[in-house]
């Protein structure tokens, strides 16, 4: 009989129990399967999830020919998630990884839509401009050429707009729709806009003169009665004596006054851009992101997929 029996127990349970190593799971990854998991969750709008796959998918098969494609998407799913700045990271790495390669302009161009998507257009301008120079590829370069004319209508760049609709080859999938805005970007110049400057000026000479032009009429007799009131008050304070009354009363109304000629000349600014946000609101955009699904265009052979074990 042992003298210590339990520490006899102890290790018969250690040398019964003591994991082998021939028993360890192991997890197959296939870089297809991979790939495609991440893109389901993209149709399902899991953006968050989809990302956290796509850097599977480049950490285990980081060789694999679609990991380009895979950093290209990874980007949209920043965009979709309203994450601008990640998705435009994630892309110039994109681009400062494969200059020389069509994948690289895709990368270039997505930076520009997400400038475009946030409304900082001159910005969006910069990119799509780079593209249309730099990758001399059709598909990619009407693109460019199509979201630029788009881009140039926000700022109200109606002739500029028009003449760069023009520019897209009668090839592309977008010339259809470019014929069509050729048009349409030359009748947004036409549009009912009201001039800031003589919205101004009508507030100067008449306070609500400047928000009745720009249709704004209940703000126009607020602006009247409020500045008619200080007026009315300074003058009888005057013609009191009550000069300290009428002289606080006179400065408060400049600052009525003053700000009623802004608040003209600002909604003459709101007015033309709510025309103009309607007017581009009811125009068919045929801008697709899914012509950047593919890392090096939509012909080309399929790589095979890569196989690894975790585990």
């Amino acid at each position: 009989m042992p003298k210590h029996p339990i520490l006899l127990l102890i290790s018969l349970s250690l040398l019964f129990f003591h994991p082998h190593p021939g028993n360890t799971a192991q997890v197959i990854l296939n870089s297809d399967d991979q790939f495609r998991y991440a893109q389901e969750l993209m149709k399902k709008e899991q953006y968050s999830l989809a990302v956290v796959e796509w850097e599977r998918f480049i950490h285990f098969f980081p060789e694999d020919e679609n990991v380009p494609r895979a950093r290209l998407l990874m980007g949209v799913c920043h965009l979709n998630a309203g994450a601008h700045e990640q998705a435009r990271n994630t892309w110039d790495s994109v681009y400062k990884l494969y200059p020389d390669r069509l994948v690289g302009g895709k990368a270039l161009f997505l930076i520009g839509e997400s400038y475009y998507r946030q409304g900082v257009y001159d910005e969006a301008n910069y990119y799509f401009r780079r593209v249309r120079e730099t990758y001399p590829h059709p598909e990619l370069r009407d693109a460019a050429l199509y979201r630029l004319g788009w881009s140039q209508m926000q700022l109200r760049q109606w002739h500029e707009a028009s003449d760069t609709f023009k520019e897209i080859d009668t090839l592309s999938p977008f010339h259809t729709s470019a014929q069509e805005m050729t048009i349409k970007s030359l009748e947004g110049e036409a549009l009912l806009y009201k001039d800031p400057a003589s919205a101004g000026v009508m507030a100067a000479a008449l306070p609500g003169l400047g928000h009745v032009y720009c249709g704004r009429y209940k703000d126009g007799v607020v602006a009247f009665l409020l500045n008619g009131l200080f007026i009315w008050a300074a003058i009888e304070a005057f013609d009191h004596d009550q000069d300290v009354l009428g002289g606080i009363l006179t400065f408060l109304e400049l600052g009525w006054y003053s700000g009623s000629i802004y608040s003209a000349v600002n909604s003459a600014h709101k007015h033309n851009k709510k025309l103009k946000d309607d007017y581009l609101q009811n125009l068919p955009d045929s801008l697709d992101l899914k012509i950047f699904s593919t890392a090096e265009g939509l012909v080309g052979s399929q790589p095979r997929p890569q196989i690894v074990s975790v585990g």
